[in-house]
């Protein structure tokens, strides 16, 4: 029985690939996909904190540099720290981090919107160690945060590239 398991498993994959081929489904990554607008010619703009570097970063990971931009991609960051665990005597051991992203995208040398948006999410950190730890645990959510954000306007932007 576990010898047929595979066979089952590639037929299943391959069924499954002809259904979504027969009901028009394209890649948005693939040779005909509309992600393929994107790639190497988005130039992004981010705030100069670390949680804009970390997305700009992730944002050029995901879509590669822009060598010869054709959209521009600006983002607004609002980001807050609130405390969440509070022990008796007053002291913070947690913290969560919200955040926001209001994105536009542009084409080059015209500053009209041709798909925006907002997004936002969240991560937390301890804040139950020494002050050190503290501090590299807010950094690691602050970089997460960032990354998070990315992932969610890539997410709306492969969406918008069907109308580019």
């Amino acid at each position: 029985m576990s010898s047929s398991s595979p066979a089952i498993a590639r037929r299943a994959v391959i069924l499954g690939a002809l259904a979504l081929g027969g009901c028009g489904f394209t890649p948005v990554y693939g040779t005909q996909g509309a992600g393929g607008v994107l790639r190497n010619a988005v130039d992004i703009e981010t705030p100069a904190t670390r949680e804009g570097f970390r997305l700009r970063a992730r944002v050029e990971d995901r879509l590669g540099r822009a060598t010869s931009p054709r959209y521009r991609l600006r983002v607004a960051l609002d980001i807050d720290a609130s405390p969440i665990a509070i022990t008796t005597q007053q002291d913070t051991t947690r913290y969560n981090l919200p955040g926001t992203a209001t994105w536009t995208l542009m084409e080059m040398g015209d500053d009209t919107a041709i798909a925006s948006g907002k997004v936002d999410t969240f991560t937390a950190y301890s804040a139950a160690g020494t002050t050190v730890a503290t501090r590299e645990a807010e950094g690691d959510a602050r970089d997460r945060l960032g990354t998070a954000l990315a992932d969610l306007i890539i997410t709306r932007l492969m969406i918008a590239a069907q109308d580019l």
